[in-house]
């Protein structure tokens, strides 16, 4: 009796795990492909960013992705489309944690200042972006048109923009101030000097690397920002 009640047992278990390993293959080969796709762009980033584009190599990269030539060239046609969905794929990176930026508008000069540091701060955090843009900027900049500047520029614009109407409406900054000046200012002070960190550390003889030299930089262009948009009583 015991087998006849076992065996009904063992012949519902094989369909259930047979079952089972089907939608765990399915759910595999759904994923794969853009598991595939996210690792070469990865590696894309970090070889455009070591080498420029003149000296990136799709073999490495497709290396480093632990893929293939033939599955990068699927998925984005040319070196040169690679390199522009790699530049696509740092601004939209560096969108998405702008917004998530939690300012406080009911405190201006201290959203302000906020803002500046996120600039400082993700300029060192990412200095893939910093290579990528230079080997960009030789290319004159026409990856970056169209819908990659609209994207990137509204919302930094924007940001910077509700801070000072905030801060006019609290009668602590002066309501004639440049905007876009200070959106330069902004992105100049915080990049030029990680971008030539190594050149600008040899050429003044100090370690800008340092922290304590970070931190007083970053500490001198907030209250630069600050000067140049206060109200004066």
């Amino acid at each position: 009796m015991a087998n006849d009640t076992e065996l009904p047992v063992r012949t519902l278990a094989a369909p259930r795990r047979a079952a089972k390993r089907k939608r765990a293959s399915t759910a595999r080969r759904t994923r794969a492909p853009d598991q595939t796709r996210e690792a070469i762009l990865r590696a894309a980033v970090a070889e455009f960013a070591r080498e420029g584009y003149g000296g990136a190599r799709v073999d490495r990269i497709s290396k480093a992705a632990k893929s293939n030539d033939r599955m990068l060239y699927y998925y984005f046609k040319s070196k040169e489309k690679l390199f522009h969905q790699v530049i696509e794929h740092c601004y939209a990176d560096l969108v998405a944690s702008e917004e998530a930026l939690d300012l406080d508008f009911s405190r201006p000069r201290q959203a302000l200042a906020a803002l500046v540091a996120f600039n400082w701060n993700y300029y060192w955090a990412h200095p893939e972006l910093l290579s990528i843009l230079a080997s960009e900027n030789l290319f004159k900049g026409r990856h970056v048109r169209n819908n990659i500047r609209r994207s990137f520029a509204n919302t930094q614009l924007g940001m910077l923009e509700r801070v000072l109407q905030c801060g006019i409406e609290r009668r602590e900054f002066r309501p004639d101030c440049d905007r876009f000046h200070l959106y330069l200012s902004i992105l100049s002070l915080t990049y030029f000097y990680r971008a030539n960190l190594y050149t600008l550390s040899s050429y003044t003889q100090i370690d800008l690397a340092d922290q304590e030299m970070r931190r007083a930089w970053l500490a001198h262009v907030q209250a630069m920002i600050e000067d140049m948009v206060k109200r004066k009583e």
